[in-house]
């Protein structure tokens, strides 16, 4: 009895504690947010475009199929607004069907461009460009895997930086104006920049239906956005302000291609080589920084459903297991960003586990009469009650750095979605990661 009493006090106090160190983080994320706004200098994007002084970009990414989704986002890609910079397109072992696909899509002929072999990578089948006026290559290779196929990507890639953008988010054509600035600003010291903004939202009571597919859930729409919030205010800000700062989903980068190949690449994904990147800078001794751009870049898309809200966290708990799962990611990621990563994982990885094993032990000692009903009131409020404290600090504080301000109903809905958030959502959210956690690891390795 004694025991399960003092098991549930340290319970307790550590979700306590992490609760209260994420409120100090968003705080830490506005101010930082703030100084940004104020202190960052513009360019005209014309001047931007027209600078020779102005780095190339190759923006690298890999393909994980022929869907129309894929083909989307490849079409969004070869939109992109920018001087000089040209698109790399990686199938990883595409079917002689899906190879047809992506021909007759960019009219797609055979080139004599070859690739180095700086990074390690499954043979390349085949090297394409389009027909078409398009600054665009395709590469065709043996699978290998994601981060393989952003290494064969990079082997190809021509240019000083490499852009890379997450499949998942939401961009404007003129991302890569905004995301360069850094690098134009402090290029001695720049060795990546990563840029991701709050999402704009839905307007309130506005579900989109749509006659051509599912019905897109409201809830999983706010859910998603309060999830996106704080981990624009917590993990990107407040680690920026650190000098921690470490890709999440719906992020877009730039990275100095030099500094890629130093590293030895991709092994599991850009937080695994964020970490590598920031370990190695600090071992040198020399200043660095990893910038952070807060707006007019990319976003995280919304949620249509509960299932598209649940794989999302699973990627980002795989991303970060990954990452983790690699020996010179703990040793070079812990030296790198010091407590950052315990951060990360105690979020992510442990809380859910220690919330759903405390509200049981809650319950069970609350009937055998081992605990008081204080203590298990103070179980409630350090998940709950603090989860909701957060939230509504994340809403409250997002206006404070946005000086355009959000519709007043729209603000409302999702200021009070933090109650059925933490009182509900939380908990099912809790058993989506752990059960993420014990998935096999060729599940972990699928993008998806």
């Amino acid at each position: 009895m004694n025991a399960l009493f003092l098991v549930l006090e340290a319970l307790v106090l550590f979700l306590f504690v992490l609760g209260a160190l994420s409120f100090m983080a968003l705080v830490k994320g506005c101010f930082v947010l703030r100084r940004l706004a104020r202190t960052t200098p513009r360019y005209d994007g014309n001047i931007i475009l027209k600078s020779p002084l102005v780095f190339a970009v190759s923006v690298v990414v890999a393909i994980p199929d022929d869907s129309p989704k894929s083909r989307e986002f490849a079409q969004r890609l070869v939109e992109l607004h920018f001087g000089k910079h040209e698109l790399v397109l990686v199938l990883d072992g595409p079917t002689e069907t899906e190879l047809n696909t992506w021909t007759e899509e960019f009219h797609l002929c055979l080139s004599p461009r070859g690739a180095t072999d700086d990074l390690p990578s499954a043979p390349i089948r085949g090297i394409y460009e389009s027909r078409d006026p398009l600054r665009l290559v395709v590469v065709d290779k043996e699978p290998g895997g994601h981060a393989d196929a952003l290494n064969a990507g990079i082997n190809l890639a021509a240019s000083p930086v490499i852009g890379l953008l997450d499949p998942l988010c939401e961009f404007e054509p003129t991302i890569l104006l905004s995301l360069i600035r850094p690098m134009l600003d402090d290029p001695g010291r720049t060795v990546a920049v990563c840029g991701v903004m709050s999402p704009p939202g839905r307007p309130a009571g506005l579900v989109e239906d749509s006659s051509e597919g599912p019905p897109r859930s409201e809830w999983a729409a706010r859910f998603g956005e309060l999830e996106t919030l704080r981990l624009w205010l917590a993990r990107c800000a407040a680690f920026a302000g650190w000098n921690r700062l470490v890709p999440v989903p719906g992020a877009s980068m730039l990275v100095l291609r030099d500094a890629i190949v130093k590293m030895g690449g991709f092994s599991a994904g850009p937080l695994e080589l964020f970490l590598h990147l920031h370990g190695h800078a600090r071992a040198s001794g020399k200043q660095y920084r990893v910038a952070f751009v807060p707006e007019a870049v990319s976003y995280a898309r919304l949620p249509d459903s509960f299932e598209e809200l649940r794989s999302r966290n699973l990627r980002d708990e795989r991303d970060i297991i990954g990452a983790l799962g690699h020996r010179k990611s703990i040793s070079g990621g812990i030296r790198a960003i010091g407590w950052g990563l315990p951060g990360i994982f105690c979020v992510r990885c442990l809380r859910p586990v220690l919330e759903t094993v405390a509200y049981p032990l809650a319950v069970a000692g609350l009937l055998m009469g081992w605990i008081d009903l204080p203590l298990a009131g103070l179980v409630l409020l350090s998940t709950v009650g603090m989860g909701i404290v957060v939230s509504m600090s994340a809403v409250v504080l997002r206006e404070l750095v946005e000086f355009r301000g959000s519709h007043p109903t729209r603000l409302a809905a999702l200021f009070f979605a933090t109650i059925p958030e933490n009182l509900g959502y939380r908990q099912v959210r809790n058993l989506w990661l752990i059960a993420g956690f014990f998935q096999p690891a060729s599940k972990k390795q699928n993008r998806g």
